[in-house]
């Protein structure tokens, strides 16, 4: 399945109120014949591990077709400082929480006027979660892949035609979880994104 195929079929999944997926399709591929434009994403996903709320820092780079659909990879890494004490090697253990992952991703955006935009985030989680035990110089247990798969829904608001800021809310599954841990993972999510259209803030640099 190439790339298109399956962002169509992605996106179908979530599609809302759709007449019907042959019209939906040709809108998509419609949007792949544009040129595309170089974006940007920051966003802080907060969620919950097991039963305490954390914070996940997030960075993106992607491509956007026609204002429509968007592609692109993402780094993000979970930055609340989360302790917690097991038993490792018959011995009890102070241990922080680390976990990073990849994210490849596709964002459909279903409305769209000069400054409000209302948009289908869809993104693949691949990483590594572990414990890092404080009392050993946060040497690391338990390292293992994780893949996590995130749904969401979200808005924007542009801001001076070149930066967006926005919210939105999601559901993060772990389709692969690390099973050493103690800690759940799969979670809501809810989020904030701050956005960078680089072609439209370069073109207005040349007009200086």
């Amino acid at each position: 399945m190439n790339l298109k195929r399956l962002s169509i079929f992605l996106l179908l999944i979530f599609r809302i109120g759709s007449v019907n997926s042959q019209e939906f399709e040709k809108e998509i591929n419609e949007a792949l014949k544009a040129e595309p434009r170089l974006i940007a994403n920051l966003d802080s996903r907060n969620a919950f591990i097991s039963s305490s709320g954390v914070r996940v820092l997030g960075f993106k780079v992607g491509l956007l077709y026609d204002d429509i659909l968007a592609f692109g990879l993402g780094y993000n890494q979970l930055s609340s400082t989360y302790r917690n004490t097991i038993i490792y090697q018959g011995e009890e253990a102070r241990v922080k929480l680390a976990y990073w992952y990849l994210s490849p991703y596709l964002e459909y955006t279903f409305y769209r006027d000069n400054k409000w935009e209302l948009s289908i985030p869809v993104q693949i989680g691949v990483g590594e979660s572990y414990y890092k035990l404080v009392d050993k110089q946060d040497r690391t247990i338990y390292n293992k892949l994780v893949v996590s798969y995130e749904p969401a829904i979200s808005f924007q608001y542009r801001v001076l035609n070149y930066f967006g800021i926005g919210m939105g809310v999601g559901y993060r599954l772990m389709i692969i979880p690390n099973r050493e841990l103690e800690e759940r993972f799969t979670s809501p999510v809810y989020m904030l994104k701050f956005k960078v259209y680089f072609e439209d803030l370069y073109d207005r640099i040349l007009d200086l």
